[in-house]
């Protein structure tokens, strides 16, 4: 949850913007639920106990968070930053939390990840369930993030919580009872982030989240779904309608259905009777709410690529959607990035002052699969016309390797002098070109 203010942050604002929360996790478990299958059909239940009620979930709220994710965040985004920096990326698994993070943007709406330092002073960075979370920003134009507060219920009380709130030098917690509305601190502890420690993922400006539209569309087709399956059912328990049989009796009925025989005399007739259900109808209708659900939910529909084949422009053509999509989670995901950055250069500079600027990583999205069939046979092809000299190895390195003109000459000298047998290279002016004769 989001709570822009000018207001002080005491003991009633904390627990004002707690009950606030609690009431907007109501739509946010509701979202959970979605996305783990937990759909209302399965709460259908009819008074006529014998009627068939198949409860089937036919789930795209999960399809679309997982494709979007694997989409956007599948190949680990690549950073050009100092070792130091590196290192504490990979010690904190940030390719595994960036995902949880835009997974939870696709599911809730938005994504949070929280810092700490662990008992050995290692700056250390987490996702957190979105559920846990209220960010306070100031109600300047800039919105600044002023206080981060994380809740949870403690175990052993229904109405009790665990309360911790961040500022930009400290983090104190708190127990919180509801039932009396009591807010007493525990202990309060500096921190060295020279921020407030958190960061917010937003999915959109409404927060909601990539499938949240198409809830109602999700609820229709497990309602065609589940009522095609009983129809089915229903078909095969039809009525035998007897004709002129009216002194039958149920031990009769029995005998039947033991000896699979029925007698019949004069005007007597039998017939089943069914209900007549127009499947193509039935069929368009599903079809037409699936179609509805991948145009809404950015969802690509690989198994029909259309006129183009199974190539890569296939592919393209049906990926714009998503591509649009995922081109506006990568910008939130990228700022956020440069936020958690700007976090961990405040602390790592206490101990290492020459460190740098945070805005001096280079951060590289990459997307996931699409086209990577084509640029392996492009890599291919343009490596035979080096080869036959038709294009140069410079814009070979250029193109596949994403190198630039000097790291191209460097690479291409450092190659000819291992030919040449020079193991030793004599020092060279920065100003000094390099040739390749």
């Amino acid at each position: 949850m989001v709570i822009k203010t000018a207001k002080t942050i005491d003991n009633a604002f904390i627990i004002e913007a707690i009950r606030k929360k609690l009431d907007n996790n109501h739509r946010l478990q509701r979202l959970q639920d979605y996305y783990e299958g937990r759909h209302d059909i399965l709460l259908r239940f009819y008074k006529d106990t014998e009627k068939p009620n198949n409860r089937i979930v036919v789930n795209f709220c999960k399809n679309i968070s997982d494709f979007l994710t694997a989409y956007v965040v599948g190949v680990p985004i690549k950073y050009e930053a100092p070792q130091i920096i590196l290192d504490n990326l990979n010690y904190n698994d940030n390719d595994e939390t960036t995902m949880q993070v835009v997974l939870d943007m696709n599911k809730m709406g938005f994504g949070a990840e929280l810092f700490y330092t662990d008992s050995d002073g290692t700056a250390r960075f987490s996702c957190i369930d979105p559920r846990e979370t209220i960010f306070i920003f100031d109600d300047s134009i800039e919105e600044n993030l002023i206080a981060f507060i994380r809740l949870y219920p403690k175990e052993d009380e229904s109405e009790g919580y665990n309360v911790t709130v961040y500022s930009d030098t400290e983090y104190t917690q708190y127990d919180l009872s509801l039932s009396v509305g009591e807010l007493k601190a525990r202990t309060t502890t500096p921190h060295y982030f020279g921020d407030v420690p958190a960061v917010f993922y937003p999915n959109n400006r409404e927060l909601s989240g990539t499938f949240e539209g198409i809830m109602s569309l999700q609820d229709a087709l497990n309602k065609l779904v589940s009522d095609s399956i009983n129809d089915w059912e229903g078909f095969v328990d039809s009525y035998l309608v007897l004709t002129g049989l009216q002194a039958t009796q149920s031990d009769d009925v029995a005998k039947m259905r033991q000896d699979r025989i029925l007698l019949l005399d004069g005007e007597a007739s039998a017939e089943w009777l069914t209900k007549q259900v127009q499947h193509d109808h039935i069929k368009e209708l599903k079809d037409s709410i699936t179609r509805k659900i991948r145009e809404l939910g950015a969802l690509a529909d690989l198994e029909n690529l259309g006129s183009f084949g199974a190539s890569g422009v296939a592919l393209k053509f049906k990926l714009i959607p998503t591509d649009i999509q995922a081109s506006k989670q990568e910008r939130t995901i990228k700022k956020g990035i440069q936020r958690k950055l700007e976090l961990l250069y405040n602390i790592l500079r206490i101990t290492d002052p020459v460190i740098g600027n945070y805005t001096d990583v280079k951060i590289e999205f990459e997307r996931n699969f699409i086209m990577i069939t084509d640029k392996i046979e492009e890599a291919r092809l343009d490596t035979e016309l080096v080869r036959d000299e038709i294009i140069s190895k410079e814009y070979f390195l250029m193109k596949h390797k994403g190198m630039t003109v000097k790291e191209v000459q460097d690479e291409i000298n450092l190659i000819d002098r291992h030919r040449l047998g020079m193991d030793t290279y004599p020092e060279m002016n920065e100003s000094e070109e390099y040739t390749n004769e």
